[in-house]
């Protein structure tokens, strides 16, 4: 409770028995318990509770400066020092922020947030051997700490370590056999690991505990997908899009199916409902633009559907390639031509760019380097659709 002196309200103490007080003014405050009729049952020594609130609020000169009060009064205090990384933090200070840490732990090793601060740090800075290192020093002084060994598992996993996440997400089941988001992570990491069948074991699972959790429910669509079950995988997606309408990966991969298979309204109103979900969904908004350029005609939203995508994914080839594509229909060739060899460039080995770049080079009557672009279309891809035409234009060429 932030009180001043002298006043104490129970009402919003920890336990409605024992409250905080702040004891004196500036650098000789302190922070204790005390219980109903005033009496001191224990210093807390510096007041960093009071920068915890400055720092839930967002007020970091007012966590800062309640950290150096709790220093001056205890200065081994390792909770001030953590508090003040997270000020640095938020200053966008990380090496005076580590440094804080580091010292918090030096000060008294057995004391925990540091280590999952500096974890965390590390995972957000893609260091995941370091954020392991964190994670294994703290369980040796905490191994049931809630936070630890879920930090631990994202390491792993950031790190590619399947094997190790697979054995950390079943020591969590152990100590949480009906969290359905620990069976589903299970089951996530052996389909990573070319397991299909647990995998789905483990989807399964999931939703026994819970049948409305829409994420296992996406995850099984994957599963079903691998094993080229297409109806169960587009069931599993449009039941997670029921369940979770806000979930835009489910909506998308459902509109995938559906344009795989020629089915072209479904996929329109199921891509509508993924940007309905999230406007930024990336495969939607590109999909869209797709369908506007080759199967409903309607090139100038297949254009502005293609930009946005671009504006959110510009090293994404496909994007690349679908907002070239549908400039190029658009007659638009010369702002075509960068878009598709941006293409080309992020994924040589994809086909469809070739044959689209070679196409606008064609236009362009640049008709060697179409023509190589072509051949290498049929090459990479045997069974291109627009095969027949192809040749029919290299034989043109020759």
């Amino acid at each position: 409770t932030l009180v001043g002196t002298g006043l104490v309200d129970f009402s919003t103490s920890v336990d409605g028995d024992l409250a905080y007080i702040a004891n004196g003014i500036g650098e000789q405050s302190r922070l204790v318990w005390v219980d109903r009729s005033g009496k001191e049952i224990a210093s807390l020594g510096p007041p960093g509770f009071i920068g915890d609130i400055a720092l839930s609020r967002k007020d970091l000169g007012l966590a800062e400066s309640y950290a150096r009060q709790a220093q001056l009064i205890d200065a081994g205090h390792p909770a001030s020092h953590a508090l003040l990384a997270l000020v640095h933090e938020g200053r966008n200070d990380p090496a005076r922020a580590e440094e804080e840490l580091r010292t918090a732990i030096r000060l008294e090793p057995s004391y925990i947030p540091p280590y999952l601060l500096l974890a965390r740090r590390y995972l957000a800075t893609n260091r995941a051997d370091d954020a392991i290192a964190q994670c294994q020093a703290a369980l040796r002084f905490a191994p049931q700490r809630p936070g630890i060994r879920e930090t631990l598992l994202v390491a792993y996993i950031q790190a590619g370590r399947i094997p190790e996440a697979i054995t950390e997400t079943n020591a969590l089941i152990k100590q949480r056999p009906r969290d359905p988001a620990l069976h589903n992570t299970l089951g996530a990491l052996y389909g990573r690991s070319g397991d299909p069948s647990r995998a789905a074991r483990e989807f399964h699972e999931a939703l026994r505990l819970d049948p409305k959790f829409s994420p296992a429910y996406l995850n099984l669509g994957d599963s079903y997908l691998v094993r080229n079950d297409r109806a169960r995988a587009l069931q599993s997606y449009l039941e997670a899009g029921r369940l979770t309408p806000t979930l835009a990966e489910a909506h998308r991969r459902a509109g995938d199916l559906y344009l795989a298979d020629k089915r072209i309204d479904e996929a329109l109103a199921a891509y509508t409902r993924a940007l309905i979900a999230d406007p930024k969904a990336v495969g939607a908004l590109t999909n869209l633009a797709r369908i506007y350029t080759e199967e409903r005609r309607d090139l100038k939203q297949a254009v502005e559907l293609a930009q946005r995508a671009e504006s959110l994914a510009p090293r994404d080839w496909y994007v690349q390639d679908v907002l070239g594509w549908s400039l190029y229909e658009s007659g638009k060739t010369a702002e075509a031509v960068p878009h598709l060899e941006e293409a080309k460039r992020l994924a040589p080995q994809a086909a469809r760019a070739r044959y689209h770049l070679g196409m606008a080079y064609l236009k362009f009557g640049m008709k060697s380097e179409a023509a190589a672009e072509l051949r290498a279309a049929l090459a990479l891809a045997p069974n291109l659709p627009q095969r027949d035409a192809v040749e029919g234009i290299l034989s043109n060429l020759r």
